[in-house]
């Protein structure tokens, strides 16, 4: 259990724990990583409900980069070209869906260049995924948070110095 607040639901008076997640029948919380191209994780946002959007959470808590350096995401964060017209992003090309209830139209394939640069894109994008199957070695992700969750962000922290550090001693000049 990771929180102990409780509060009332309005429509059926029934207790229910915030943070909650019925899909995986336990409290979730969400935390995301900017990471340079070692792999070196730059930027850690601070937890949110796991219910919560990648996008929103980009959008609350998002890192000051510089202008010269170019932002990859993933079809998570598909309005940020919008939103953020100044920001140098990249996203993965997505086939168009025709939607729900067209039966027997199949969604319409990617051209060749598409399909070469979402395989670069992707090769690229494993560095960060790579970090994250670090951090989740040391448990803190990937399994259970067995203490308070108002220490969550600081050992996550610690976490990804630890990372950090591993990383930095394999760099060497």
């Amino acid at each position: 259990m990771l929180l102990s607040k409780r509060f009332q639901d309005q429509k059926t008076n029934i207790n229910v724990k915030p943070d909650y997640s019925g899909k995986k029948k336990k409290h979730t919380v969400k935390t995301q990583l900017t990471v340079n191209k070692q792999g070196i994780i730059v930027h850690k946002s601070p937890h949110a409900k796991g219910s919560t959007h990648d996008y929103a959470l980009y959008d609350r808590s998002h890192p000051k980069l510089p202008d010269e350096v170019t932002s990859k995401f993933d079809l998570g964060y598909v309005g940020i070209l919008k939103d953020y017209p100044k920001l140098k992003a990249v996203l993965a090309f997505k086939r168009k869906n025709p939607g729900r209830g067209k039966v027997g139209i199949k969604a319409e394939c990617l051209s060749d260049e598409q399909k070469a640069f979402n395989r670069v894109f992707a090769s690229v994008r494993v560095v960060s995924e790579h970090s994250n199957s670090r951090v989740k070695k040391f448990q803190i992700w990937g399994s259970e948070f067995r203490n308070r969750l108002k220490h969550y962000d600081v050992m996550s922290e610690v976490v990804c110095g630890f990372v950090n550090f591993r990383i930095l001693g394999k760099l060497t000049i």
